[in-house]
């Protein structure tokens, strides 16, 4: 069994890998995401020590806010610090592009090693096939 801080501790390894650019905020990519339960219990963890409400919309309420994810607060991500990597990786592959960020694009060695690492702490912690969702499923 693997403990919550070892677990976080390979997730920001993984992270470390992925270069920041300069947001312009911009919003276009802002959307339904998803993350895996490593994410959860980092987003978990930090909305718990920063006082912040666990958030999930439906469809109704997505589109009542123009698709924009839920934890957009004045213009900024409230969840920075933890964001999934799916938001890490926009702008910085071609799959998820940036129209402020087309030179400093991870190549595809990098790119593939981010994933390998992050497949491998899904598989390791027997989470694969385990994601969430700021988006509510109606059965």
């Amino acid at each position: 069994m693997h403990s919550n801080k070892t677990i976080i501790g390979r997730l920001n390894n993984i992270y470390s890998k992925i270069p920041n650019f300069d947001c312009q905020h911009c919003h276009e990519c802002e959307g339904p995401i998803i993350w895996f339960k490593p994410e959860e219990m980092n987003i978990r963890e930090y909305l718990h020590k920063n006082n912040l409400e666990y958030i999930i919309w439906s469809t109704e309420e997505f589109e009542k806010h123009n698709m924009k994810c839920p934890y957009l607060k004045n213009d900024r991500c409230s969840i920075y610090p933890v964001r999934p990597i799916v938001c890490r990786l926009q702008g910085n592959i071609r799959e998820l592009p940036c129209k402020f960020n087309k030179n400093n694009l991870i190549n595809d060695e990098k790119y593939h090693e981010i994933k390998n690492e992050f497949n491998s702490l899904l598989k390791d912690i027997d989470a694969f096939n385990i994601c969430y969702s700021t988006r509510r499923h109606s059965l």
